[in-house]
């Protein structure tokens, strides 16, 4: 078979594998499910009539210049806690949007480090599902003196499977780990 003759057989199959992968049938990604840009996550906790407000940020959204302030914690104090998403290149409030679509949306913190037993995490918050968000949350640090942790806070975005308020989706929206002292 000449070099032509190959052509004109596997182009057809090409084309038409490419016209069966993009079903007509599917709905428009545009403006669904897209990835937010976000710069900024802060974190305000309030124990005992202080707030102290923690940060993780990049400048420009592109994990290059990551900036993560330390948290300090003292034992035996339970915290109320708020989250704040941002995109500070474009001016946006991206908590606001996790707001307004929460039931595809939940943040979820997990302890680690050496004194992770000492910290507890839950969200305090729910979506008209009944099933938690996260933007509003509580961290419990037990008695036993000083140590150090971390707070590692995912927030996961549920596009493709249904959020159950237990399991975190594939898509992961923020991944940032906070260090902890415990004072």
């Amino acid at each position: 078979m000449k070099h032509t003759d190959t052509l004109k057989f596997v182009l057809p199959l090409l084309v038409m594998t490419l016209l069966a992968a993009c079903d007509a049938t599917e709905p428009d990604p545009v403006g669904v499910g897209e990835e937010e840009l976000i710069t900024r996550l802060v974190i305000t906790l309030s124990a005992n009539g202080q707030s102290t407000t923690y940060e993780a940020t990049d400048p420009d959204g592109d994990g290059s210049d990551l900036h993560i302030d330390p948290m300090t914690l003292a034992s035996g104090t339970v915290y109320t806690g708020s989250i704040g998403v941002f995109d500070d290149v474009n001016g946006n409030d991206v908590g606001a949007e996790v707001a307004a679509e929460d039931d595809e949306h939940q943040f979820f913190f997990i302890p680690g480090g050496s004194a992770a037993s000492r910290i507890s995490a839950v969200a305090t918050d729910q979506d008209e599902n009944g099933l938690p968000v996260g933007l509003e949350f509580q961290i419990t640090i037990t008695d036993g003196g000083s140590g150090t942790a971390s707070l590692q806070v995912i927030l996961s975005h549920f596009d493709d499977a249904p959020k159950d308020g237990v399991t975190r989706s594939d898509e992961t929206d923020i991944d940032i780990t906070f260090p902890v002292t415990i004072q």
